[in-house]
């Protein structure tokens, strides 16, 4: 089985390929790293970091799942980005419904979660985080990450079109929307990385509409909301990592909103079931 990133052009997808792969397996390993193990990634997207761990770090078993068509997408970005003709061996991909229980995929090792519960809805989201513990094994490991938080500095998503500091929380929406619209043409690096979702043949119009889609479907969850949901579903944090903006918080924003809210970015998890009340 044959393939390269050497010669991609999609730095998007090198980076999920090669980057996130590190980062996801490096906290694995001090419980046992992801070789030999069967090992779950929850919202695949198109399984470019699926695909990528697959191939480098040889899990017996990986399994993707995802609720848009978009996971059927693989093969033929690998094929485009990396000269991949056959998807391996230990590579599962499936489409699921939203709150979907995962019990017919077996049990995990591993589980892990890339950008993907800011997106989650929120009738749907304590489902999701029971589906994940039901399948995780005893002594197994989850690990979630999210950036960028909605109450952050650039937690719209939308921060490439719209350069103003936590403008989503400023801006009435009308205005908001206006200024997504009135943004100059999207550079053609940016509209790589969108082009899971977007067809880079799209017009500006489709474009800024499926942008506006991404924006106003975000659950504006929060850390200590996140911690809860994780929690009452039977799962417990045992590696707890934030990064957070130092910019200084406009005066509007910062009389209605908590700071530690507001700046923080990015939360990085490792969870597994809680001990047993004594």
């Amino acid at each position: 089985m044959n393939w390269t990133t050497q010669n991609c052009e999609d730095e998007t997808y090198s980076h999920k390929f090669n980057d996130v792969v590190r980062i996801i397996s490096e906290w694995f390993e001090a419980h046992g790293g992801v070789a030999d193990k069967d090992v779950l990634e929850f919202g695949c997207g198109e399984a470019t970091v699926a695909l990528g761990l697959a191939l480098q770090k040889k899990p017996q078993r990986l399994v993707g799942v995802e609720i848009l068509d978009v996971v059927f997408k693989c093969a033929d970005y690998a094929r485009k980005n990396m000269g991949l003709e056959t998807l391996p061996n230990n590579l599962e991909l499936y489409k699921i419904e939203p709150g979907q229980r995962l019990t017919d995929l077996g049990t995990f090792d591993f589980i892990y979660t890339w950008s993907v519960f800011e997106h989650v809805r929120r009738d749907t989201l304590q489902a999701a985080f029971r589906s994940i513990a039901e399948v995780l094994r005893p002594g197994g490991v989850v690990f979630l990450q999210i950036s960028p938080l909605f109450y952050s500095r650039d937690g719209s998503h939308l921060a490439p079109w719209i350069n103003q500091p936590w403008g989503h929380l400023s801006m009435e929406h009308d205005v908001f929307k206006e200024t997504l619209w009135d943004a100059p043409a999207t550079p053609e690096a940016l509209r790589k990385a969108w082009s899971v979702y977007i067809p880079l043949d799209a017009d500006q119009e489709i474009e800024r509409q499926k942008l506006w889609e991404t924006y106003v479907t975000l659950n504006k969850i929060t850390a200590p909301q996140l911690e809860r949901a994780a929690t009452d579903a039977g799962l417990q944090i045992i590696r707890d990592y934030r990064t957070k903006n130092d910019d200084a918080i406009p005066l509007d924003i910062a009389e209605i909103y908590d700071e530690d809210t507001l700046r923080t970015e990015q939360i990085v998890w490792l969870l597994t079931h809680k001990e047993p009340a004594s």
